[in-house]
């Protein structure tokens, strides 16, 4: 270079005869000149920069006279948080044209920028690396555009969760009241109705079979209230906990549906919380839910376990599966809702389906994160933003 980086080509400084026509030297200074990204070029194994771009002046807020008398000058801008690591990846695959970083510079305005630096190697005519060449990019703007989605992301999971609790505690209002109040009063009920039926005339087989028949009917009715309780929230889940609701709920559609259910269930309730219990559950309720309407499914099993602070949940089914790509609104919403509720808490659930070979759902949820209020995970920020 000669200390004389405004008059460069690429080909001549790989091979000095290989270009002379000026006209080449003249397209790529336009070319360098005009693009956004910083273009560099060096020695292998050498400091030395044979050519830098102006859009370095742009991107780092520096001269390139100081980068020519310094070829580490660049590195002082890096960001603390990602020296050590650009430092050793740079000397280690710089050599070898691999390599590729993203990391922060700082400007000598305390502007943070995001960069991502890509190095290549060319080579002579004897396959001998000759000069490493790179392009730097300025990509401040996708990182902004990302971290604004992720904290959106978590806006969003943070609603649903509050959204949750919200519900949760309103069927626990809910199932509350019609146990005790309505539960209650049907239980006086049926009580007056006994002794209505003993206080009635002798011989009177009409009124008798009346009294009987309004007596079933509100056995009958005591048992829908009590089912229609549990399914909005069983009392057990709070008072037994995790491990026992699941039981009693997969016992409970087995005698319902005739469908065989496969269980095993190994949660230690002490390590679960009330919101993770009650997530748990209800994705539980969900998946059953969908089995029992859309699988024709004969046979279920449930795995379930705590272990290492997580806890792991399998549910397969042999039925007749689906087409992952071909799911109607309704059935993906049903989806969404489970998949929000595992990642509101950390948590990731898988749910894979064939046509003709049934479906799978495991999910893997954390049971001591960092969170913030409500559970969702904090996003950090894009230094500088």
């Amino acid at each position: 270079m000669s200390g004389n980086h405004e008059n460069f080509c690429p080909t001549r400084a790989a091979d000095p005869e290989s270009c002379p026509n000026p006209v080449c030297e003249d397209a790529f200074q336009q070319i360098a000149h005009t693009i956004d990204e910083v273009f560099w070029m060096c020695v292998p194994g050498s400091r030395k920069l044979l050519y830098v771009s102006p859009a370095y002046e742009r991107v780092w807020g520096r001269s390139l006279s100081e980068l020519y008398e310094n070829p580490c000058a660049w590195l002082d801008s890096v960001h603390p948080g990602d020296l050590e690591r650009i430092r050793h990846a740079f000397q280690a695959k710089r050599c070898r044209g691999d390599f590729d970083e993203e990391y922060r510079v700082i400007c000598p305005n305390n502007t943070v920028r995001w960069v991502r630096d890509r190095a290549f190697a060319i080579h002579d005519e004897q396959g001998r690396v000759c000069r490493i060449a790179g392009i730097a990019e300025d990509i401040t703007k996708y990182k902004l555009a990302e971290q604004e989605l992720q904290e959106s992301r978590a806006q969003l999971r943070e609603l649903v969760l509050r959204q949750n609790w919200d519900r949760e505690m309103l069927r626990t209002r809910i199932a509350r009241e019609i146990h005790d109040e309505l539960g209650q009063s049907l239980m006086a009920l049926n009580l007056n109705m006994y002794w209505l039926m003993h206080h009635l005339p002798e011989g009177n087989e009409q009124l008798e079979d009346k009294a009987q028949e309004m007596i079933d009917m509100i056995v009958g009715i005591v048992k829908s209230v009590q089912q229609i309780s549990s399914e909005l929230r069983p009392s057990m889940l709070d008072d037994l906990g995790l491990a026992p609701t699941m039981n009693w709920y997969l016992k409970q559609f087995q005698d319902r549906s005739g469908v065989e259910c496969d269980v095993s269930i190994r949660i230690d309730d002490e390590q679960v919380d009330s919101d993770h219990a009650t997530a748990v559950y209800r994705i539980l309720q969900e998946a059953i839910t969908n089995i029992a309407r859309h699988s024709s499914a004969t046979a279920i099993t449930v795995r379930a376990e705590t272990l290492d602070n997580y806890l792991t949940m399998e549910i397969r089914d042999n039925g007749c599966g689906f087409d992952q790509n071909n799911i109607n609104m309704r059935e993906s919403f049903g989806l969404i809702g489970m998949r929000e509720r595992a990642t509101a808490l950390g948590g990731n659930l898988e749910i894979v389906g064939r046509q003709g070979e049934g479906t799978r759902l495991y999910l893997t949820m954390p049971l001591a994160s960092s969170q913030d209020s409500f559970g969702a995970a904090a996003v950090p920020r894009v230094p500088g933003a």
